[in-house]
């Protein structure tokens, strides 16, 4: 390639817009070249100035609150066919009293000791606080009636609550509820 091709493609080179080929052909010209390593740095001086070369602009008073907006998790409608399935479920199972806690029973759905994992559904009377249990894995709960205090957050029907693994919590009602967990075999009761 010619040294005015070259020249041409060093100001390419400065603005990181180059392929690799072309890359490879400015560097090798450069390493040989003094001249082409002052035009270089010249032009790389050029383009670092560019950002401080524009006049200020005032940005709009709302962009805050508009990216914060554009990046929230987007609020899901609960999906009240898979909650009516559930509770249509809850009717099928088996329901035990919670011996620990008046006012709490709870139906299994299935246990896979593979995954390690157990589904069930959970029935509790107004105003019962649950103990504080510890998951080892994700929690999954829907509540399919009434409501739930997680964290001091109130959800109602339809809402899905996930917990992390290594976390803990001692949700309540205080109307009563019907939830599906899905949840891991490990999970410990706390207190």
């Amino acid at each position: 390639m010619q040294l005015e091709e070259v020249q041409n493609l060093i100001a390419l080179y400065a603005l990181d817009l180059l392929d690799e080929s072309e890359r490879c052909i400015v560097e090798e010209a450069i390493a040989s070249n003094p001249q082409l390593q002052t035009e270089l740095a010249n032009f790389q001086l050029a383009a670092s100035a560019i950002a401080y070369s524009a006049p200020p602009t005032s940005i709009a008073a709302n962009l805050k609150a508009r990216l914060f907006e554009r990046i929230a998790p987007q609020k899901r409608e609960p999906d009240l066919t898979y909650v009516n399935t559930l509770r249509q479920q809850a009717v099928n199972v088996n329901w035990q009293p919670y011996a620990p806690l008046p006012g709490l029973e709870v139906g299994t759905l299935y246990v896979d000791r593979e995954k390690q994992e157990v589904a069930y559904f959970v029935r509790a009377e107004a105003g019962l606080q649950f103990p504080t249990h510890y998951h080892v894995g994700n929690e999954e709960m829907i509540l399919l009636e009434g409501d739930l205090i997680v964290d001091r957050k109130t959800y109602t029907e339809g809402a899905v609550i996930c917990s992390e693994p290594n976390s803990s919590h001692q949700p309540s009602t205080v109307n009563g509820c019907l939830l599906f967990l899905r949840s891991s075999l490990e999970d410990a009761i706390v207190d």
